[in-house]
């Protein structure tokens, strides 16, 4: 049992004081039960920006009155005692008291103490030990704390559609992307790039990816995996230390200032590969949602990854095109059964362990539709990793092939995984969380 007075926290490191609020920490992280509480006292004629991204927060007024204001609505609500507003969907807020307020906080995931409001008045996600109070942020951070429960549990023993606690664009940074096709992305979870390549890129590529599927050396490599029936070459990993031609392209503003101005936040490259889809024999991949296969096997916390997928070839609406539910990113669908020792080894072929039943997947595509990445080659496709998304096989002459790029942002760095006996061979799920430069 903890027992504990504010008056006792004054001046202490867990009172935090600021121009215009200031907040006692009751509970944090190190206390290791899930949550964190705040006792937070605001003077009255400020005009107080947060918002909180990374954390759920329930604040309950017991002193004095003001405004709050959704800068996402335009809404406003008079605040007073008694007064309790919960910020669900991590809404951009304005709170303006007119008298001194008090208010009782409560954030889930907990604060660890250590967390400072940037420019737009958003916590960064810190992780750590919570037993014994260390805890780090970005490329530093290595584990969760052990009592906190994971928002986003798979390879159980039934399934279930758990709401997204986490946003699809995330707030700081600004980039190529236009408002519009921004919106688009957080509603839809992807956005199309057309003719993000030009004619004479694109043979180089196309020249960059023959040359690769047929050395021997790199068929041989274990970052090449081969078609279950075929044998014919279907992805190369890790293809951007490879090739030094993708390599730049990973670095290329057209591409990485898309993925930094959708996860806010520096990034590197937690995948990357080439898919070839030869005609007639190219087999298609399950639907899945690329994040549930991260959080499960890789350890990646909170989804807030993006990928890329650059077509070099027509994708047709025949030639087993990516489909995706458009949303669907804010349903995440945990799936049943165990991990084996070593799954990546089959499931980079074929998947079965990850993806859906049925009755989810039905659920799912009534609820959000399904719409298929088609277009000429050059284009791309840029989605949240939470995407339900699936291919079928290529029964046609035709041939798809795609550069796929994945980017994590840097203060969303890898765990132990959550659901597997441990974690997949870096060229996989890349555990240096330098940023590009």
């Amino acid at each position: 049992m903890i027992v504990r007075s504010f008056d006792e926290l004054t001046d202490t490191d867990r009172h935090v004081k600021t121009p215009n609020w200031q907040s006692k920490r009751i509970v944090l992280a190190k206390e290791d039960v899930g949550f964190s509480l705040h006792e937070t006292v605001i003077d009255p004629g400020t005009v107080n920006d947060f918002w909180y991204a990374n954390h759920i927060e329930a604040v309950v007024c017991v002193e004095g009155e003001g405004e709050l204001l959704d800068k996402e609505t335009g809404e406003t609500h008079q605040i007073s005692p008694g007064t309790m507003y919960l910020l669900d969907k991590h809404e951009h807020h304005q709170l303006r008291p007119t008298t001194r307020m008090r208010t009782i906080c409560v954030f889930n995931p907990p604060v660890t103490g250590q967390e400072v409001h940037d420019e737009n008045g958003v916590y960064p996600l810190i992780v750590g030990d919570a037993r014994n109070g260390a805890s780090t942020s970005g490329s530093a951070a290595q584990t969760l704390p052990s009592a906190m429960p994971d928002p986003y549990p798979t390879r159980t023993s039934s399934p279930r559609l758990i709401e997204r606690i986490h946003p699809t664009v995330w707030p700081g940074r600004t980039g190529p992307i236009s408002p519009d096709d921004l919106a688009s992305h957080a509603r839809k979870g992807f956005h199309l790039i057309p003719g993000l390549l030009d004619d004479e890129e694109l043979q180089l590529y196309r020249d960059e990816l023959g040359r690769l599927s047929t050395d021997p050396r790199v068929k041989a490599d274990e970052r090449t995996i081969v078609e279950k029936t075929s044998q014919e070459v279907r992805s190369i990993f890790e293809v951007h230390k490879i090739s030094d031609r993708i390599g730049e392209l990973v670095k290329d503003p057209r591409v990485l200032g898309r993925a930094q101005q959708i996860l806010g936040s520096e990034v590197y490259v937690h995948q990357s590969r080439i898919n070839y889809m030869p005609g007639f024999t190219g087999a298609g991949f399950y639907w899945h949602s690329d994040f549930e296969t991260w959080h499960a096997e890789d350890g990646m916390p909170a989804p807030r990854a993006v990928s890329i997928s650059i077509a070099l070839t027509v994708n047709y609406p025949f030639n087993g095109g990516l489909m995706v539910m458009p949303g669907s990113q804010q349903t995440y669908a945990c799936c049943v059964g165990q991990t084996p020792e070593d799954n990546y080894r089959e499931s980079l072929r074929q998947q079965d362990i990850g993806t859906p039943d049925h009755d989810t997947l039905r659920a799912m595509a009534h609820e959000y539709g399904i719409e298929q990445f088609t277009g000429p080659a050059g284009s791309a496709l840029i989605f949240d990793c939470n995407v339900m998304h699936g291919s079928g096989n290529n029964i046609t002459p035709f041939p798809r092939s795609n550069i796929f790029i994945v980017f994590n942002s840097v203060e969303n760095v890898l765990t132990t995984p959550y659901a597997a006996p441990a974690p997949r061979p870096p060229f996989i799920a890349n555990r240096d969380f330098t940023a590009i430069g």
